[in-house]
């Protein structure tokens, strides 16, 4: 289990940090499940690339990294500064720092289940967003 805690590793340091998104090909199997979503590769590099272009110097720390059985669990720490536009909340200039846990089922070798939980609430409110309840009707 040592490899796939590695390729953890690797996928926090080289996808996230240092931005090189086509990790994402290697890391994951062609099609697999995001927070029980179906998800590809291609399309996971997609949105961790824009998500990444919100934030210079972003980074993630990995805090805490253990296997269980096929799993691999990690406890993750997030920082960046907030430069680049969301459609609701323009960049706000201020850093963040938060934390998050990730589940990554392994199965030869690649994952074919992803489970992500952070506080992204916490999050914009660092940045200093102003969240109102949506109203639904």
């Amino acid at each position: 289990m040592e490899a796939n805690e590695a390729k953890v590793q690797r996928y926090w340091r080289e996808l996230w940090t240092e931005g090189r998104m086509e990790y994402a090909e290697e890391f994951y199997a062609p099609t697999y499940r995001e927070n029980h979503d179906e998800a590809s590769p291609a399309a996971f590099a997609i949105r961790a690339a824009r998500w990444r272009d919100h934030f210079d110097g972003f980074n993630v720390t990995v805090d805490e990294l253990f296997t269980v059985g096929h799993r691999v669990i990690s406890r993750v720490t997030y920082r960046g500064r907030h430069t680049g536009d969301f459609s609701w909340f323009p960049a706000s200039g201020r850093s963040y720092e938060l934390t998050g846990i990730d589940i990554f089922e392994f199965v030869d070798g690649r994952v074919v289940q992803h489970w992500h939980e952070t506080d992204h609430l916490a999050m914009f409110e660092q940045l200093g967003a102003e969240l109102v309840p949506s109203r639904t009707a």
